[in-house]
């Protein structure tokens, strides 16, 4: 399990690095909306998605800058709560 995990963690690793903190993004957003759905249908997971898209890209930008005064690119912010979502998805599935 412990390779899977190390595989795993090289390709985000290499796609984020090629690509940037948009693919890391829709990872993200993503998983979450499947966790939020609780269904695989793509119906129902692909609304929750973008909405969810949505909010934490406006919303997260409106509240770093007018609620903590942050001149912080999101992106930043974005991959550091991402990259702890994705360890607890990791860790919880090695649970099961």
């Amino acid at each position: 399990m412990h390779r899977i995990l190390l595989i795993v963690t090289i390709l985000v690793s290499v796609s984020t690095a090629l690509v940037g903190p948009i693919t890391f993004f829709g990872l993200l957003v993503a998983n979450l909306a499947y966790m939020i759905a609780g269904s695989s249908k793509h119906r129902i997971v692909l609304p929750i998605a973008v909405l969810l898209a949505i909010l934490c890209i406006v919303g997260g930008q409106t509240i770093l800058e007018r609620v903590f005064s942050f001149n912080t690119a999101l992106s930043v912010i974005i991959e550091f709560l991402g990259g702890l979502v994705f360890i607890i998805l990791l860790v919880r599935g090695n649970a099961r």
